[in-house]
């Protein structure tokens, strides 16, 4: 079971263990999850553009956050699973094909796909992570001005979607042991099942 290490207030780190109230094991969830949403698209989208003018304060978050090296490990695990996704071209079209006006609507009926409460998984929760990531890119390309909000409403999914599973399954840091197991293994078939759930949500939309 994970510590929850983390950070107080001030900054300082402290060793979570059993010390560690519900209330303090979710704040450091939800402090962990917005440096790793930030970090795992700002690579994301400078591995297609290194020019590409996007910062984490861009993202409403800061580089000392993102540069947490239990961010990093974290975030170099979760890439793993979001670089398999990087290779359905039909994913790429759909997603450069989705009107502005209607990302909100389209990024909640995403999540209402796949973020089940009963079928939460490691890849799926990086599926989303990539989806948002992709919507950010677009509006980077066309309207900066969404990049915000895009970030806002992906954080309260999570919040309310994703960090009751990451709790328990003992920390983000439990997703170390993921790999390997069958589930890694055979992901490049689940995921092709994540994709096609995805494209048709869209279609509906």
């Amino acid at each position: 079971m994970a510590s929850f290490n983390g950070r107080d207030e001030s900054g300082e780190e402290v060793d979570g263990g059993a010390a560690m109230g519900p209330d303090s094991i979710n704040r450091t969830l939800n402090r962990q999850s917005g440096a790793l949403l930030r970090r795992f698209i700002l690579e994301t989208i400078h591995e297609e553009d290194p020019q590409a003018q996007l910062s984490p304060e861009d993202l409403g978050g800061s580089r000392k956050e993102i540069d947490d090296p239990t961010i990093k490990e974290i975030c170099k695990s979760l890439k793993k699973i979001g670089d398999e996704l990087n290779r359905n071209a039909e994913l790429q079209h759909v997603i450069e094909n989705v009107p502005l006006e209607n990302i909100r609507d389209i990024l909640y009926k995403v999540a209402e796909g796949i973020l089940v409460a009963d079928g939460l998984n490691w890849g799926r929760i990086v599926t989303f992570l990539y989806f948002a990531g992709k919507l950010v890119s677009k509006a980077l390309k066309k309207l900066r001005a969404m990049i915000q909000p895009i970030i806002n409403w992906s954080l309260d999914l999570i919040q309310t979607r994703v960090i009751p599973w990451i709790q328990q399954q003992g920390g983000w840091e439990m997703i170390f042991s993921y790999f390997g197991t069958p589930t890694w293994q055979t992901f490049a078939v689940f995921s092709a099942g994540l994709v096609t759930g995805i494209l048709a949500i869209m279609r509906l939309t």
